[in-house]
């Protein structure tokens, strides 16, 4: 999770400095703008990373539910032996 936030951080950074500067902003307003926006974009990936770790997890548990019910449906060994 934590390389993941910290690339939303580099990212949002990246684009709010490149839109201060297209703005034409000053050095601190630059500043500003580009800490605001990693801020909020390192906040966005973490909320995706947590919601992505979680469907995967329910994907996986529902396949080893699935197997589970088929290898139940199989004859168990004791009634495969005939005398």
């Amino acid at each position: 999770m934590r390389k993941f936030m910290i690339t939303g951080i580099l990212a949002g950074f990246a684009i709010g400095g490149t839109l201060g500067l297209l703005q034409g902003a000053s050095g601190g307003e630059l500043f500003w703008r580009a800490a605001v926006s990693s801020a909020v974009l390192g906040l966005l990936m973490r909320w995706w990373w947590r919601i992505w770790r979680r469907s995967l997890h329910e994907a996986q548990q529902k396949r080893l539910q699935a197997l589970t019910e088929a290898m139940s449906k199989l004859p168990h060994e004791a009634d495969r032996v005939s005398n």
